[in-house]
């Protein structure tokens, strides 16, 4: 799990799809059809977010800055 559960926002849109996404990761979402695909998806897609910043050098949020290795 690369987000806390408890750190998970998830709330359900006016189409009935459910959205997630976390103040840890500022512009990552994902959506799904229900509350549980959500947040399967708001993970794989925090993980996805995280290998971007760094692969593009761009700062990691301190929330996970443990979690990852640099390797030179």
């Amino acid at each position: 799990m690369i987000v806390p559960l408890r750190k998970i926002r998830v709330r359900a849109d006016e189409d009935g799809v459910w959205i997630a996404q976390s103040e840890l990761l500022p512009g990552c979402h994902a959506h799904g059809s229900d509350r549980g695909e959500a947040i399967l998806h708001f993970q794989e897609a925090a993980k996805v977010h995280l290998e971007a910043l760094l692969e593009t050098g761009r700062p990691i949020p301190e929330a996970f800055r443990d979690k990852f290795v640099l390797v030179a």
